[in-house]
């Protein structure tokens, strides 16, 4: 069987992928990952093959922006209220242009991608294609080539709950024109939904329900390869607490949105000692350390944190799911929509703290801290999520129910 996986265009939206590509690679099928030159070294550096698409746009600069505005108007307009579901209440004719603006870097990376894929799958002919829901170039190949497109989700689905994702439960009439226009220019019908199925290492009690086909699989953390610090083995002799804060927020919502140096300074007082894991170019960022705090550049999460007592993050799902299948009570300090909702969801089960960046100060930061490692119900509740995560079929188990489903 050969196996198309097609991950958004960051290599944080890949690494969910990484254990479902191994497993099937294992099982004796021929794997193949299409990414943007941003995706590629990460798929290398995990030991499987890469074919570079879309090279002739950079979807970045454009997705910075829209990201940046929406971090923006959070500051400024801090949300209140539950997370809605479905569609806002706006004539399509209105919400249209507001959806082709907010998805340009989503439809342009669809395009550039679309002129290389499509040749590809046409020579090389997958038996099936894996893919993040917001390559919207998946459909279209998975079409083409006529064979079943399984989405591989990262998280709690905010892009679905929405209603406006194309190829993902948006009503045809709100796609944006240039997208509509590349389906019908290789005859392939646009319509709401695509896939025969979605893998989901995201546990149940944290994902929204809906979810048409949902596979369930364990999600076994990868953060890429890493050298074990001789440190980690040496005794602490007080808890240790893990600040991060991804490797793509930076970039994606500006200097003014990286918290960490705030985070820092209100742990700084505390008896305890402070991992904080950034990328070489946030590291500048930093400024004064404080006297309880190691500084580790680009260590994976999955390396540290099993020898963490806590983390405190921005509420990226990688993040999330990573600290969450090792257990660790969580501080999510959000700033944006998507991991304003994955905050809530941790909170929800009782396995974290949620907080809003927009108007959360040092002190709530260090009693949000304080509480997650005194309090026996966090700590039981994300025993609780560990364990439920851990109760999910495994990515071999997943690969076999992906054979059966290409038949």
């Amino acid at each position: 069987m050969r196996v198309l996986f097609i991950p958004w265009s960051q290599p944080t939206h890949y690494m969910p992928m990484v254990t479902l590509a191994w497993a099937l690679r294992s099982a004796g099928h021929e794997v193949r990952v299409a990414a943007q030159p941003h995706v590629v070294n990460a798929v290398k550096a995990s030991g499987l093959t890469v074919a570079a698409v879309g090279r002739d746009y950079d979807y970045l600069p454009e997705f910075q922006q829209v990201t940046n505005e929406l971090a923006r108007h959070n500051r400024e307009n801090p949300p209140v209220g539950s997370f809605p579901v479905g569609p806002p209440d706006l004539p399509a004719e209105v919400l249209k242009p507001i959806l082709e603006a907010k998805f340009a870097p989503f439809v342009k990376t669809a395009t550039a991608m679309a002129s290389d894929l499509v040749p590809m799958v046409r020579a090389w002919r997958p038996d099936v294609v894996i893919a993040n829901p917001f390559a919207m170039v998946a459909p279209l190949v998975a079409e083409i080539a006529k064979v079943p497109l399984i989405h591989h989700l990262t998280g709690p689905t905010v892009e679905r709950m929405l209603g406006l994702f194309p190829g993902n439960s948006a009503r045809p009439e709100l796609w944006a024109d240039d997208l509509r226009t590349l389906f019908e220019r290789s005859r392939v019908e646009v319509r709401e939904e695509y896939a025969s199925a979605a893998v989901d290492p995201c546990p149940g009690s944290l994902q929204f329900a809906g979810i048409p086909a949902r596979m369930p699989i364990r999600f076994v953390p990868y953060n890429g390869p890493g050298d074990i610090p001789d440190w980690l083995a040496e005794p602490v002799g007080r808890r240790r607490i893990c600040v991060t804060w991804g490797t793509t927020t930076t970039e994606l919502t500006g200097p003014e949105g990286f918290l960490v140096p705030a985070i820092l300074k209100s742990l700084a007082n505390l008896d305890v000692e402070v991992a904080v894991t950034v990328k070489a170019s946030d590291r500048a960022l930093l400024g004064d350390i404080p006297a309880n705090v190691r500084v580790v550049d680009q260590l994976p999460l999955h390396l540290l944190l099993p020898h963490c007592d806590a983390i405190v993050h921005q509420g990226g799902t990688g993040t999330m799911l990573t600290a969450a299948s090792l257990g660790l009570p969580q501080v999510l300090v959000a700033g944006i929509q998507d991991q304003l909702v994955t905050a809530a969801q941790v909170a929800g089960v009782g396995a974290g703290i949620a907080l809003n960046a927009a108007s959360t100060g040092a002190d709530a930061i260090a009693s949000a801290v304080t509480r997650v490692l005194s309090d026996d119900d966090v700590a039981l509740a994300a025993r609780q999520l560990q364990a439920e995560i851990a109760a999910q079929p495994t990515p071999a188990e997943v690969a076999r129910s992906v054979e059966r489903l290409v038949g």
